[in-house]
């Protein structure tokens, strides 16, 4: 068995990468591994234990200046980084550093500042969907692939709860609850989550549906970058009153995963129609909940839509990474939003979105993908170990030899 060094952010963080990690270390470990964590987020200060895993604090440089130190510490055969590829600096590693990256793919083609490092002879890339394994092979890279995950133990049907946590959220039981959960953190020039595409056809269908409702899970009026949703839905002339938000408190303080799931029995439908996705972690958890959902036609979603409805767009380019996001026609998505009114209720349509995400459990994708995946990098020699530094007792060898 291998001694694994994770880098990515701390598996406590309310992030897709950090339950992602929450997922996965500990089902590597119960495999036979030795885990530790480098966070790159989400931990500073010092070392701490989090099940029994040592997590080590981040560096300020998304790991990159730890990295060498923390890998050396536990000896690590093999490092894996859960991360976006653009903000890893592989050149500055010491020489015999080597690390596996399950990385994200959310434009077409692959994008530059994306494709310079997998290709670094360092980095072996790992895809996180079919789409971004299509986008590595095209751009003549050789990635292994291996899903995200969920947990169907904690996001599943509870419809036995869906009454109470409507009116919890002060939203009526006979409601058509359209929900959105999505980080309120792009810059205006990307809109990355689709807000104001998605406030705008749901304003269209509201006219003519009174009964409908609007929940979006995320921070409505972030202190730094994002937006103003007050702002989007007034101008999208979305009906006063008939949207809803969470304590913002929430965002602060964590929301457990749990409370998360029960959020989702709530719904009616998902309304998941970003710019791009490097896989699109909403759209399963809603699903593994029984929960139809409304994506975009575009990077990973379509892949991950087991029930529900696809919306096309336009090519929207993304100047930054010089490659193209989708842009969701808002008249298609007011189409989608019909379809799902008409859907309303129906139990084979739910019970279909539950079978397609068990297909991504996280026992399920631990065993049939992680453990071959691993078994690769660690017989092929991907990740190497790098060279050793003296350990405390040989430099005071050292010391007393110079003395």
């Amino acid at each position: 068995m291998s001694r694994i060094l994770w880098l990515g952010n701390a598996p406590w963080c309310p992030s897709g990468y950090g339950e992602q990690a929450a997922l996965f270390v500990p089902r590597l470990a119960a495999q036979g591994h030795e885990l530790a964590v480098l966070c790159n987020f989400g931990l500073q200060g010092q070392q701490t234990l989090w099940n029994g895993i040592p997590c080590y604090p981040a560096d300020g440089l998304w790991g990159n200046r730890c990295l060498p130190i923390y890998a050396d510490r536990l000896r690590a055969d093999v490092i894996i980084g859960l991360c976006d590829a653009f903000i890893l600096k592989p050149d500055k590693w010491p020489e015999g550093l080597r690390l596996a990256l399950w990385a994200p793919v959310d434009h077409h083609p692959l994008p530059v500042i994306v494709g310079k490092v997998l290709a670094n002879e360092r980095i072996r890339p790992i895809a996180m969907s079919r789409f971004g394994e299509r986008m590595m092979q095209d751009a003549g890279l050789e990635p292994l692939y291996v899903p995200h995950g969920v947990d169907t133990k904690v996001f599943r049907p509870m419809p036995e709860v869906k009454d109470q946590v409507r009116d919890g959220l002060s939203i009526p039981r006979d409601a058509f609850l359209v929900g959105m959960v999505a980080a309120n953190t792009s810059g205006p020039e990307t809109d990355r989550k689709s807000f104001d595409p998605t406030f705008q056809a749901f304003a269209r269908f509201a006219e003519t549906h009174p009964d409908a409702w609007l929940y979006v899970h995320t921070d409505f009026k972030p202190e730094a970058i994002g937006f103003d949703l007050n702002m989007v839905a007034d101008l999208a002339q979305v009906p006063a009153g008939r949207i809803r938000y969470p304590d913002p408190a929430g965002f602060q303080l964590g929301f457990p995963r749990e409370a998360v799931a029960l959020t989702y029995q709530a719904f009616d439908v998902l309304i998941h129609v970003s710019a791009g996705e490097g896989f699109g972690l909403a759209s399963l958890e809603a699903q593994a909940c029984g929960v139809p959902v409304i994506t975009s036609n575009h990077s990973a979603m379509p892949e991950l839509l087991g029930a529900g409805w696809l919306v096309d767009g336009d090519q929207k380019l993304d100047y930054l990474h010089a490659a193209y996001f989708h842009r969701p026609f808002v008249h298609k998505i007011v189409e989608a939003l019909e379809a799902s009114y008409a859907a309303r209720g129906d139990q084979g349509l739910r019970d279909e979105a539950v079978a397609f995400a068990a297909l991504y459990d996280a026992d399920t994708v631990a065993e049939d993908h992680w453990k071959p995946v691993l078994e690769k990098l660690a017989g092929g020699k991907v990740t190497a170990r790098p060279p050793a530094g003296p350990n405390r007792a040989q430099r005071r060898a050292k010391q007393k030899v110079k003395a």
